[in-house]
């Protein structure tokens, strides 16, 4: 698969860690994160290698979090897990981005008659 990239995402390590705002790109064999860090200016970078990807799921954000809406979490083998949704996305955007950065099998799409 070439090298493939979203549209503007927040991320983060763990479910409580810092969140960096940037953007995804998927190579063959990696996933590769890019931010910026929204109050210290502070850019990060991360690549995961596909094979240590263990799962991967769309959640819902806890009753009461500030983190509102849905998001990719990404579980990692021996690692805390990624977190990472589209900035001002729907939950329809979470589930296509799972599918853009090719970890989510795309489901038949169903034909409305008319």
């Amino acid at each position: 698969m070439s090298e493939t990239a979203s549209a503007k995402i927040a991320w983060r390590r763990g479910r409580r860690g810092p969140t960096y705002v940037g953007a995804v790109s998927r190579g063959s064999d990696t996933i590769r994160l890019t931010g910026r860090d929204p109050i210290l200016g502070i850019d990060v970078a991360l690549s995961i290698p596909v094979e240590e990807i263990e799962d991967i799921d769309v959640e819902e954000a806890a009753a009461g979090s500030n983190d509102g809406g849905a998001f990719v979490v990404l579980d990692l083998t021996e690692s805390e897990p990624i977190l990472l949704r589209p900035v001002g996305g729907s939950s329809l955007d979470v589930q296509l981005l799972a599918r853009t950065i090719g970890l989510v099998p795309v489901p038949a799409l169903l034909a409305q008659g008319g």
